[in-house]
C-alpha cells in the first residue's frame, strides 16, 4: 500500500500500484489508453498483451497491497491433486478466473488473479463448505492450473463435492410408473441432517423454507430484498402470505445456497437466471422451477413449486361436471382438429392438458408437445423445450414435428400469428392439437385468433372445443357457516331466492382465513355445426355466448354458481368469476 502515490486518484488500482512500482510512465499509460478504446478486454490482461507488464508483476503488485501471499510456483513444479477438479465446479472456475489451489485443516486455498474476484469469496464458502484462503497468483499460472485440473473433460464440469458438504444425496431417482424423470438429477433431501456450523445455519433454514412451503401447500415461494429487510411470502390457494424473515444479513447466503441448489451462476447477479431444484422429502419427489431477477436491492427470487404427484391424471378428478367432461372427452377423440384452453397465469391450464394428453397417450399414438418449460415429463411424450436464443420457438419446433410423423400436438401457448398458423395447418392435414391462448373466457379465443390473422372459415373449420378456467378459493370445511341470502341479492346475482350459502369464518384448520384448497371453474364451449356457422359467419362475442347456452353449455359464471350452490364456495369468491367474464 505504500507504494501507492494517490490513493484517491481516478486512476484503476492497478495502475496505481504499478505506477507506484515504476512500472508504468506517462507514455506507456497514453498507448494504454489508446489501446482499450479497441480492446475491451480486461485492464490486467490488456497490459500483459501489450507487453507493458509481466503478469507476475500485477500478482506482485495485488498481493503487496492486499496483504495477501502469492503463489507462484514454476512452471515445471505444478502438482495439484486431480481430486481438486471436483470442489469447484469448472464453469465457475474458468468464469471467474479463479482454481482451488489446496485443502489443508477444512480450509481451502483459493487462487485469485484480481480483488474484485476475490469478492466471492463468502459464496465459495457457502458452496464447499470450507473455509476461504484466498491467494494471489498470475494470470498464467492460473490457466496453467485451470488446464491441469480441467483437461479433456478429465472432472465433470457439475459440482460433484456439493452434496456431500450439504447434506444432499446424488442417487439416481428410481424410475415411476407415470415419470419420465431422469434418474442423473441430484436430489436434496429434505430428510437428512445438515451439517454443524454457520453453513449449517443456511442450509437449515433453506431447508426450513422448503418444508413450510410443502407443509402449507404452497404454489410459489418468493424471496424478495429491500432496502433494510427482506421478506419471504408464500403463495398459498392464491394469495401470499408472509413467514417471519431471517435478518437482511442472511438473505444474500440464503438466496446463494437456492442458486447452488438450482445449478445457477452464484457470481451472476446482473442478469435474470433459470434453474431447476429436485428434491425429496419422505418417498415424495418435488420439482422447483427457480427464477432470479435483478432488483434494486438485489437478487429477488421465485421458486414454483411443481408436484407431479399432485396432477389428477383422470379428466374427473379436475371437476368438470359429467356435461363438460363428456363434452371434453369427446372432442379430444376426434382424428384432427384444434383444442384451446384458455385463463390467466396460474390457473391450471397446463394440468388440464396434461390430463387430456395422458387420456389420449396410448402405445399406437405418437404424441409430441412443445412448452416453455417442460414442467411436468410424462412416459411415452416427446417432450421439446422452448430455447429461443438458439432459434427454437414454438413456430419452429413445430415446423419440425410435422415432419415427425405426430397424430396428437400439444403447443405450450399460441403466442403470434406464425404460431397460430401453423397450428391450423396442422389440425387441418390430420393431426389433433392443443393449445393454450391468454383470453377471459373460452370463446374470446375466436376474436383473438381472428386479430391474429386466421381466417374465420379456418377456425368453423379446425375449432373442436374451447375451454376457460379459474381457479377460485374453496371454503374450509371444519369452520363453514351457513346463512340466508336476501331475495334482492339472490336474484340479482342469478340465485334462486331461499337459496342456503356459505360463508367463511376461520379456524386454526384454515389458518384464520375461512378458506383452505382451490377448486376450479370451468366453461367448456364444443364448436357443434350452429357453432361454427356463427363463427364462420364473424358473429359478435355476445351472441356466441348465447348460443352457447341455448345448447346447454354453462359459462364460467354458471359454473361458479353451481358452486356455490353446492356449497364448495363462497358467493365473493364466485363474484370475481362472473366479473371477469363481464
Amino acid at each position: 500500500m505504500n507504494h501507492v502515490a494517490d490513493v484517491s486518484s481516478m486512476q484503476p488500482l492497478l495502475l496505481q500500484l504499478l505506477q507506484g512500482k515504476n512500472l508504468l510512465d506517462a507514455k506507456k499509460l497514453d498507448a494504454l489508453r489508446k489501446a482499450q478504446v479497441k480492446d475491451p478486454c480486461p485492464l490486467e490482461q490488456l497490459l500483459v498483451k501489450l507487453g507493458m507488464v509481466d503478469d507476475r508483476d500485477i500478482a506482485v503488485a495485488y498481493s503487496e497491497y492486499l496483504a495477501s501471499p502469492l503463489f507462484d510456483p514454476p512452471a515445471d513444479v505444478i502438482d495439484l491433486n486431480k481430486d481438486l477438479g471436483r470442489v469447484l465446479p469448472e464453469k465457475l472456475c474458468r468464469d471467474q478466473m479463479l482454481v482451488p489451489v489446496e485443502i489443508q485443516d477444512g480450509t481451502l486455498d483459493v487462487a485469485f488473479i484480481t480483488p474484485d474476484a476475490m469478492l466471492i469469496a463468502d459464496e465459495l464458502q457457502l458452496l464447499t463448505g470450507l473455509n476461504i484462503r484466498p491467494v494471489i497468483a498470475p494470470i498464467s499460472v492460473v490457466e496453467r492450473m485451470l488446464e491441469v485440473l480441467y483437461r479433456n473433460g478429465a472432472v465433470s464440469g457439475d459440482f460433484a463435492g456439493a452434496p456431500e458438504s450439504f447434506g444432499e444425496t446424488s442417487e439416481p431417482e428410481p424410475e415411476k410408473d407415470q415419470g419420465n424423470d431422469s434418474g442423473d438429477d441430484e436430489i436434496l433431501n429434505l430428510d437428512q441432517p445438515p451439517p454443524p456450523g454457520q453453513n449449517g445455519k443456511i442450509i437449515r433454514m433453506v431447508n426450513q423454507i422448503l418444508e413450510q412451503a410443502l407443509r402449507t401447500g404452497a404454489s410459489d415461494i418468493h424471496l424478495e430484498p429491500f432496502e433494510d429487510e427482506c421478506k419471504i411470502r408464500l403463495r398459498i390457494d392464491g394469495s401470499l402470505q408472509e413467514l417471519v424473515p431471517p435478518s437482511r444479513s442472511l438473505f444474500i447466503p440464503i438466496v446463494s445456497r437456492f442458486k447452488i441448489l438450482a445449478k445457477m451462476d452464484i457470481a451472476e447477479k446482473r442478469m435474470p437466471q433459470d434453474g431447476a431444484i429436485a428434491l425429496r422429502t419422505g418417498e415424495k419427489r418435488i420439482d422447483l422451477r427457480v427464477n432470479t431477477v435483478p432488483t434494486v436491492y438485489g437478487e429477488k427470487m421465485v421458486m414454483r413449486i411443481l408436484d407431479k404427484g399432485a396432477i389428477p391424471i383422470e379428466l374427473t378428478g379436475l371437476g368438470f361436471d359429467e356435461r363438460q367432461s363428456t363434452d371434453l372427452i369427446e372432442s379430444i377423440k376426434m382424428p384432427h382438429g384444434l383444442m384451446l384452453v384458455t385463463g390467466p397465469t396460474g390457473s391450471g391450464k397446463s394440468t388440464t392438458l396434461y390430463a387430456c394428453l395422458n387420456l389420449l397417450n396410448e402405445a399406437d399414438t405418437n404424441i409430441c408437445t412443445v412448452e416453455d418449460p417442460v414442467e411436468y415429463k410424462f412416459k411415452g411424450m416427446n417432450q421439446v423445450q422452448v430455447k429461443s436464443q438458439v432459434g427454437l420457438t414454438f413456430a419452429s419446433a413445430l415446423r419440425a414435428f410435422l415432419r415427425q410423423d405426430p397424430d396428437i400436438i400439444m403447443v405450450g401457448e399460441v403466442r403470434d400469428q406464425e404460431t397460430a398458423q401453423i397450428c391450423l395447418k396442422a389440425a387441418l392435414t390430420g393431426h389433433f392439437v392443443l393449445s393454450t391462448i391468454h383470453t377471459n373466457d373460452a370463446l374470446s379465443a375466436v376474436s383473438r385468433l381472428q386479430d391474429m390473422g386466421v381466417e374465420p372459415f379456418l377456425l368453423a373449420s379446425t375449432l373442436r372445443v374451447l375451454e376457460a378456467q379459474r381457479l377460485i378459493r374453496r371454503l374450509c370445511k371444519d369452520c363453514k357457516q351457513p346463512y340466508d341470502i336476501d331475495a334482492d341479492t339472490a336474484t340479482r346475482n342469478g340465485l334462486e331466492p331461499g337459496t342456503k350459502l356459505f360463508k367463511p369464518k376461520g379456524c386454526n384448520t384454515c389458518r384464520g382465513s375461512g378458506y383452505k384448497g382451490r377448486l376450479g371453474v370451468f366453461e367448456v364451449i364444443r364448436i357443434t355445426a350452429k357453432m361454427g356457422n356463427l363463427i364462420q359467419g364473424r358473429a359478435p362475442l355476445p351472441k356466441l355466448r348465447e348460443s352457447a347456452r341455448e345448447q346447454g353449455m354453462k359459462l364460467l359464471a354458471d359454473n361458479a354458481l353451481d358452486k356455490v350452490r353446492m356449497g364448495l364456495t363462497s358467493l365473493e369468491e364466485a363474484l370475481t368469476v362472473c366479473m371477469a367474464e363481464e
